[in-house]
């Protein structure tokens, strides 16, 4: 059987959304997404975290910044025994029309040990427009989370009618709550 993944973004869906993060004191879980991780991972997808960082791009996070952010995140799942199959970052500003940058598709693994991921399977999670977008562009279920900038977005779906497009929901538990078994 091929497998199934959850695509997460970072900020605004698993930590709150501190725009352009680069102190890692200041990384915080959004209440909830440690059970809603746990409880997807339970139903048997895989986690991969899908994250456009146009902050290093622009040069408002320095690299060692960015390291530092990440490795707190990484920290913090690790000791909430949470394993995230693998990460995936764009660092690329919007102008440089790139082929990684969320809503496009370059950082999504087709492959995971071997096995083909079946992305008619899987799902999108975040916050942002770009988030439910790449679900459409590989053939995935979108999920909006209230969290972060997902109020923001619900409304600009809401303004161009299109709100009945995506699933919204409050956190990532209530995400996973909703998502089918996947054997």
């Amino acid at each position: 059987m091929n497998l199934a993944a959850v695509f997460l973004d970072r900020d605004g869906t698993i930590i709150e959304d501190t725009h352009y993060p680069k102190n890692p004191d200041e990384v915080a879980l959004i209440p909830s997404a440690i059970e809603g991780l746990k409880l997807m991972r339970e139903k048997g997808y895989l986690l991969f975290v899908i994250s456009n960082q146009s902050g290093v791009g622009r040069g408002l996070i320095q690299d060692h910044e960015f390291k530092k952010v990440h490795e707190k995140v990484c920290a913090i799942l690790k000791d909430s025994k949470i394993e995230i199959d693998g990460f995936a970052f764009c660092f690329h500003r919007p102008e440089d029309l790139c082929s990684c940058r969320k809503p496009k598709i370059g950082l999504i693994p087709k492959t995971f040990n071997n096995q083909i991921v079946s992305w008619q399977h899987s799902f999108t999670v975040g916050d942002k427009l770009s988030d439910l977008e790449l679900a459409d562009n590989i053939g995935a279920k979108g999920c909006l989370v209230l969290s972060g900038k997902g109020r923001e977005t619900l409304a600009e779906l809401t303004n161009a009618s299109r709100q009945n497009e995506y699933p919204h929901f409050s956190n990532l538990l209530s995400v996973a709550k909703s998502l089918p078994l996947h054997s």
